[in-house]
């Protein structure tokens, strides 16, 4: 399958662009810079393509390879804390999540592409009671990003409906591994450990959490395309995790004795878990990177990259 990936160079874009390369497909690496992720050695060769989503003159560019192709659009921006955005967060967000996300469903329509994935967040759900989560609970997001994230499903269902375009939403909460930057709970206290310090939690860190190791989030990508399921699904390691068990995760695999410290509260407690039995039915996934293993490899990487 020939397949253009938007987002390539970012942390999930890397994992997605080396699995379908080492899984045969034909892949075009699409990002601002152009540059084409490192692939396993007898791996299908990748193309980059240099676009700017916030570019109207993006949308032919990705028109012009998307014939005959699926698209998996992950581009997206994040801000370092989705609690609190400013007016040029929102603005950002509204112009690479919303609009960006507009042009390249454009190319798709143009194109008449196969299919269409979308990297969607557990944020669409915002404030709610259900545990577990599954896709008919009610989605009213209290982030902006969050907001932008669904107006991309609600766009993509569209899409689907207008042009027949086969999509795929995945709803995927924080995803950690080894390359991953963004300043939350898990990887920052794998940094502490990494120092020699004991992490810090904000609370009594019963708040709990769904993780997906980054090779997970690329399997259940690649699952996406090569199934002929449409629609959208969660997808999570399986597991509603702690806060405290992360931290405490975190100085096991650092072997590093005692437990975590505590600090106050810096929001209120809320709670997410997502049901992922919808995707390992239509979409055959079951998660392969256990939680410890995965915050090991993570653990190394830090230590080695120094980060």
């Amino acid at each position: 399958m020939k397949i253009v990936v938007t987002g390539a160079t970012g942390h999930l874009g890397r994992q997605v662009v080396a699995l379908l390369s080492s899984s045969g497909h034909t892949v075009i690496a699409a990002s601002r810079s152009g540059g084409s992720p490192e692939v396993a050695p007898g791996a299908t060769p990748v193309e980059g393509l240099a676009i700017d989503l916030s570019d109207d003159a993006s949308v032919d560019a990705l028109a012009s390879c998307l014939a005959g192709a699926a698209l998996v659009h992950l581009a997206a921006w994040h801000p370092p804390a989705t609690a609190s955005t400013s007016l040029e967060d929102r603005r950002r967000l509204i112009e690479v999540n919303v609009l960006g996300t507009m042009r390249a469903y454009e190319a798709a329509r143009r194109a008449k592409a196969v299919a269409v994935v979308y990297a969607s967040s557990f944020e669409v759900y915002g404030d709610t009671q259900d545990s577990p989560l599954t896709e008919t609970s009610r989605v009213k997001p209290i982030t902006d990003y969050g907001a932008t994230k669904l107006a991309g499903e609600d766009h993509l269902c569209s899409l689907t409906a207008e042009d027949g375009i086969r999509g795929v939403s995945l709803r995927m909460p924080a995803i950690y591994g080894p390359g991953e930057l963004t300043p939350r709970a898990l990887p920052n206290f794998l940094r502490a450990v990494a120092r020699g310090e004991r992490p810090v939690i904000a609370g009594d860190g019963a708040d709990l959490r769904d993780l997906l190791h980054v090779r997970d989030a690329a399997l259940a990508v690649k699952l996406a395309l090569e199934y002929g399921s449409s629609g959208i699904f969660n997808i999570a390691d399986g597991e509603a995790h702690s806060i405290r068990e992360l931290a405490e995760g975190a100085m096991r695999v650092a072997g590093m004795e005692g437990g975590p410290s505590f600090g106050a509260r810096q929001k209120p407690r809320r709670d997410y878990h997502m049901s992922i039995e919808l995707a390992r039915r239509e979409l055959g996934f079951v998660p392969q990177v256990g939680l410890l293993d995965g915050m090991k490899a993570q653990l190394a990487w830090l230590k080695e990259s120094a980060r």
